[in-house]
């Protein structure tokens, strides 16, 4: 129903719908789900508890992307991709661009736990650099996730932080497995 729900939106809205249709929609979905809930002889109280104990169990991790979040803006406005593009378009060469945009990755990831961040900002950056050096963006967009998500789940990152809340291990454990 969610799933419908939001594609009638985006259909009748368009980019629009992430204005307010869409939450909406959300809102509807889970007014839905109470009510099936309710049907199937549970009561408010423990619609609402298990509710309560679900948000409970990603707390941790929506704070993690609040941070993340707050990070890409300040390293957006700090300039960061910027200076990754002029010293990496002195310093890379084409031979070995997609190694090293691979190991830069994991690298930056494995330091600030984010794979989402390196994602969103040093990305960018690269494949800026990777147009200029005349090697395929495509490739090196595969070899930057790669590193990215090695980083991001050899680290306390925000999905190894919610993968190991999920399932109830401690987060330590998850990164050893």
């Amino acid at each position: 129903m969610p799933i419908g729900l939001i594609g009638g939106a985006v259909t009748l809205f368009g980019l629009a719908a992430i204005d307010g249709p869409v939450q909406v929609t959300l809102i509807f979905s889970a007014m839905a789900a109470a009510v099936v809930a309710l049907k199937n002889g549970n009561s408010w109280s423990e619609i609402s508890a298990a509710g309560g104990r679900a948000v409970a169990s990603v707390t941790s991790a929506i704070f993690i992307l609040l941070a993340v979040g707050a990070l890409i803006g300040i390293w957006n406005m700090a300039g960061t991709i910027l200076t990754l593009v002029y010293y990496g378009i002195q310093i890379l060469q084409s031979g070995w661009f997609y190694l090293a945009s691979a190991v830069i990755c994991a690298i930056v990831s494995v330091a600030i736990g984010s794979s989402w961040t390196t994602a969103g900002t040093i990305e960018v950056g690269l494949v800026g650099i990777a147009t200029v050096l005349g090697v395929s963006p495509a490739v090196t967009a595969g070899a930057i996730i790669s590193g990215a998500y090695f980083g991001d789940k050899t680290s306390p990152s925000e999905t190894t932080v919610l993968s190991a809340q999920l399932v109830g291990i401690d987060i330590y454990t998850h990164i050893r497995a």
